[in-house]
C-alpha cells in the first residue's frame, strides 16, 4: 500500500499499475503480460453481476478513446460495492470502490484469471 505510482515502475519505488498486478500473479507463479491491456487478453471474460475476489477490472481513462489503459484487482465484493487495489497515478497504490463515480464511468470489463476450487 502507499506505493508511489511511476510510469513504467516496477519497483517497491515507484510502480504502474499493470506492473503491480503483474508482480501479484508472480507470487503465485501466474505469469501474465507487463501492459494492461495485454492481460485483459488473458482469461475468461465476467459480467460485473459476477466479479469475485481475484477478478481483473478494466478501465479506461483516457478522455477521447475507449481503450485499456488501467487495471486493478477485486479484494472484497459487497452487496453494495466492489473493491479493488490497483496503482493509480494520483495516489500510489491504494483501494478503490468500483461504483464509485469516476471508476463507474471508466470500467470497460472484468476478466479471471483464478479459479478457486472448492
Amino acid at each position: 500500500m502507499h506505493t508511489p505510482y511511476k510510469y513504467g515502475g516496477v519497483t517497491k519505488s515507484g510502480i504502474d499499475c499493470s506492473a503491480f498486478i503483474k508482480k501479484i500473479f508472480s507470487f503465485y507463479k501466474i505469469n501474465l503480460p507487463r501492459v494492461s491491456h495485454h492481460q485483459a487478453k488473458k482469461g475468461f471474460f465476467v459480467t460485473k453481476k459476477k466479479i469475485k475476489i481475484g477478478d481483473l477490472l478494466f478501465f479506461s481513462t483516457g478522455i477521447t478513446n475507449k481503450k485499456i489503459n488501467h487495471v486493478g484487482m477485486v479484494i472484497n465484493v459487497s452487496y453494495k460495492n466492489i473493491f479493488f487495489i490497483h496503482a493509480s497515478a494520483s495516489n500510489g497504490v491504494v483501494i478503490s470502490q468500483l461504483y464509485e463515480k469516476y471508476w463507474n464511468n471508466k470500467y470497460l470489463m472484468a476478466r479471471r484469471i483464478l479459479y478457486l476450487e472448492k
